[in-house]
């Protein structure tokens, strides 16, 4: 019985292609939702194309330009609070995950390289079986859930 699967658009920002492929590949791999992607190749690129059909973001850190990091903020001060942003860099310090985490409002961080369990992990949580994104102004049950999902993690 296939079942369709959520229509989500990802935007995939990094200064490499290779490595934009990687981020898509990966995602596509875990099938967790239909994913349509839109490329950005660094954080200017990106605020340029950002729109609110845009449901989640996938982010490097070091980018001409602008960085993730200043990307990730200049989006939460737009007042786009929901929308889930994974930087994805081969920055593992953990003074850059806090500064990511706080400065840049990113939710998940994800090093290079990575597995595409690894991506799994960051992002399961915000998606349903159905692979619809989990956003925190669902229906009361549905953030529940959500949240009884980070606790038995």
């Amino acid at each position: 019985m296939e079942q369709a699967m959520g229509k989500i658009k990802a935007m995939v920002v990094d200064d490499s292609k290779i490595m934009r492929s990687a981020v898509k590949r990966a995602l596509n791999q875990l099938m967790v939702a239909d994913f349509e992607f839109v490329e950005a190749m660094d954080g200017e690129d990106a605020l340029g194309k950002f729109n609110n059909e845009i449901e989640i973001l996938f982010v490097d850190w070091n980018m001409p330009n602008m960085t993730g990091v200043e990307f990730a903020k200049a989006v939460r001060d737009k007042g786009n609070d929901q929308i889930p942003i994974i930087m994805v860099t081969a920055e593992k310090s953990m003074g850059k995950v806090d500064k990511a985490l706080n400065e840049g409002g990113a939710n998940e961080y994800v090093t290079k390289p990575f597995t595409a369990d690894k991506m799994h992990k960051a992002i399961s949580d915000y998606f349903d079986d159905d692979g619809n994104l989990i956003t925190g102004d669902e229906d009361d049950n549905e953030s529940k859930s959500f949240f009884k999902g980070i606790l038995n993690s």
